[in-house]
C-alpha cells in the first residue's frame, strides 16, 4: 500500500494534474484491489509532489499503448475541421489517447449508452438547462474510450439495479423487489475495471491529466462507486476527495463554463450529502463570483445546492465550536455571526426567485397529511426542497434564540420547510430529483414528532427509492428511525 497524500500534508502549488490525478487513481486501485481479489492493475509509480508532469513508466520501459483498448483508424478527430498544418506537441499527443472517429459499438452497448443519457445522466445534469451530460459528454465519449467504458460500468449497473426495483412493501415495511439481473450487474464491473485499465495508461500523458475527458470519466465513475453501494458506508465518499483533487489541479469550480463547471455541480451535491453524514465541511473552498441579479432560474436553482453545502460548512463548524467552547467563551457569539450572515443570504436568494418556483394548482384530498406541492419544471421544486433542508440544518445547529418568541419562530420555521420538502415531493417523479429529494426528506423527517407525518416521510423516501433503485436509501430510513427512537426516548425523561 502506497503512503498517501492529502490537501493537509502536501502544500496547494504541488497538486499538479498529473500527481491529483494520479493518486485519484491509486485510490480506487486499492480498493478495487482489496475488494476483488481477482482485479490487477498494476499502477506505475506515482510522481512525488513538484513533479512537472510529464512522466512514463521507468529508464528503458516503453509506455503502455492504449491500442488495445481503443483500436481506432486513423482519420482526423472532425473530418470537417482541417488539421493544423504545424500540430503542437499537445496536439499530437492527444492522438494517442484518443480516437480519431467514432467509437464501434455493439447493440448491447448502444442500448447502455442510450439508457445513460435517457436515465442516469438526469442525476448528474440537475439543473443543468444545457443537460450537457446526456448531449455533450456522450459524444466526449464516442471519441474517448475511457469515458465510454465508465459510461458503460454506470448503464449497466443502474440497469440492473432498475430490475430488481421496488414492487411493494411486506407488513414490517420491509421492500419487496425484483430479482436483479446479475449478469448485467457482473458487466457493469468488468467495464469499470476497464475503465481503470484505460484511465491508468491515459495518465501517462500530460494533455489527458488536463481534459474534459478525466474530469468527466472522474465524475461518472463516483455515481457508478456510489450507486454500487449497498448500504451507504462504502468508498465512494473517500474518493470524492480524489475527485476535488482532480478539479483543484484543473482549476475547475462552480463557474468554469461546459462540461468542467457541469461536473463540479454534479460532484458537489454528491460531497454534500457525504459531508452531512459524515458530519464534516464540505471539501470546496470556492465562492461564486456572480451576484444573484446576474443569475438566470437555472442559475438560482445551482446557487441553492451552494447555500445547502453552507449550511453544511456551518453545522460542521457549529460541532467544533461546541465542542471547544470551555475554551473559547466567544464561540457563541461567533456562532451567531455566522449564522445572522448565513440566514441573510438565504433569504435573498429567495426574493430573486420567479414565478417559474411558485406552486402550481393539483389535486388535494382532505385525508393528506401534507398539502401536495407542484412546481414545474421540477427540478426547481427539487431547489426549493434543497432551500429548505439548509434552512432545517441552519435552524437545528443555530444558538438557542432567546426567550418564548424565538422559540415559537424556530418552531414555525422547521414545521414551514417540512411542509415545502415533503409537499414538493408529493408531486415530485422525475427520475433526476429522486436523490437529492430523499436527501432532503432525511432532513425533514429530523423536525418530524408526529407518527402519522413520519409515516408519510417515510413511504415518500421509499417512492425516492423505487424510481431511482438506489439501496443506500434503505439505510437512510433505517437510520431515520434511529433518530426517531432517540429523540423519543430523551423527550420521555423527566426534565
Amino acid at each position: 500500500m502506497k503512503i498517501g497524500y492529502s490537501p493537509d500534508t502536501v502544500s496547494s502549488e504541488l497538486w499538479t494534474a498529473d500527481f491529483a490525478s494520479t493518486r485519484w487513481l491509486d485510490l480506487l486501485t486499492n480498493d478495487a484491489a482489496q475488494a476483488d481479489s481477482g482485479f490487477s492493475l498494476s499502477v506505475a509509480p506515482s510522481p512525488t509532489p513538484g513533479d512537472d508532469g510529464e512522466r512514463g513508466n521507468g529508464a528503458g520501459t516503453k509506455t503502455p499503448t492504449i491500442a488495445s483498448v481503443q483500436a481506432a483508424p486513423a482519420l482526423p478527430i472532425n473530418s470537417h475541421i482541417r488539421p493544423p498544418d504545424n500540430p503542437t506537441a499537445s496536439d499530437l499527443e492527444r492522438k494517442t489517447w484518443q480516437a480519431d472517429v467514432d467509437v464501434t459499438l455493439t447493440s448491447h452497448e448502444a442500448g447502455l449508452l442510450r439508457h445513460f443519457a435517457d436515465r442516469c445522466a438526469r442525476w448528474l445534469d440537475l439543473f443543468d438547462s444545457q443537460r450537457l451530460f446526456s448531449t455533450y459528454a456522450v459524444r466526449l465519449a464516442l471519441r474517448n474510450p475511457g469515458l465510454m467504458k465508465a459510461i458503460l460500468a454506470l448503464a449497466a449497473k443502474h440497469r440492473s439495479r432498475s430490475q430488481g426495483v421496488t414492487l411493494g412493501y411486506d407488513a414490517s415495511g420491509s421492500v419487496i423487489q425484483n430479482v436483479a439481473d446479475s449478469s448485467e450487474d457482473n458487466e457493469g464491473v468488468r467495464y469499470y475495471y476497464e475503465t481503470l485499465h484505460y484511465v491508468q495508461e491515459a495518465l501517462a500523458y500530460n494533455s489527458y491529466t488536463h481534459s474534459e475527458e478525466l474530469l468527466a470519466t472522474a465524475i461518472v465513475i463516483s455515481a457508478y462507486e456510489m450507486l454500487d453501494e449497498s448500504d451507504g458506508s462504502g468508498n465512494w465518499q473517500r474518493h470524492l476527495k480524489g475527485v476535488f483533487w482532480i478539479q483543484r489541479s484543473q482549476d475547475v469550480n462552480g463557474g468554469s463554463g461546459g462540461i468542467r463547471q457541469a461536473v463540479w455541480w454534479a460532484w458537489l451535491r454528491q460531497d454534500i450529502w457525504a459531508a452531512f453524514r459524515e458530519k464534516r465541511a464540505c471539501f470546496s473552498f470556492w465562492k461564486p463570483v456572480k451576484d444573484l441579479r446576474e443569475l438566470d432560474q437555472h442559475g438560482l436553482a445551482d446557487r441553492a445546492i451552494y447555500l445547502l453545502s453552507q449550511a453544511v460548512n456551518y453545522c460542521a463548524e457549529s460541532r467544533r465550536a461546541e465542542a471547544t467552547s470551555t475554551v473559547d467563551p466567544s464561540a457563541s457569539i461567533k456562532r451567531k455571526i455566522a449564522r445572522d450572515e448565513l440566514v441573510a443570504k438565504m433569504e435573498r436568494w429567495k426574493s430573486f426567485l420567479g414565478k417559474e418556483y411558485k406552486p402550481l394548482p393539483t389535486p388535494s384530498s382532505p385525508t393528506d397529511v401534507f398539502t401536495p406541492l407542484w412546481v414545474h419544471p421540477p427540478h426547481f421544486g427539487v431547489a426549493l426542497q434543497a432551500y429548505s433542508f439548509a434552512q432545517i440544518l441552519v435552524t437545528l445547529h443555530s444558538p438557542n434564540l432567546a426567550g418564548f418568541n424565538g422559540y415559537l419562530k424556530m418552531q414555525r420555521t422547521l414545521a414551514e420547510a417540512v411542509e415545502t420538502i415533503c409537499g414538493i415531493a408529493m408531486e415530485l417523479k422525475e427520475e433526476g430529483c429522486q436523490i437529492l429529494s430523499a436527501q432532503c426528506l432525511f432532513g425533514a423527517g429530523l423536525c418530524v414528532q408526529d407518527p402519522s407525518k413520519r409515516e408519510v416521510i417515510m413511504t415518500l423516501m421509499q417512492a425516492c427509492e423505487a424510481r431511482v433503485g438506489w439501496p443506500p436509501m434503505a439505510t437512510w430510513r433505517d437510520d431515520l428511525r434511529l433518530e426517531w427512537a432517540k429523540a423519543d426516548s430523551e423527550s420521555a425523561e423527566p426534565c
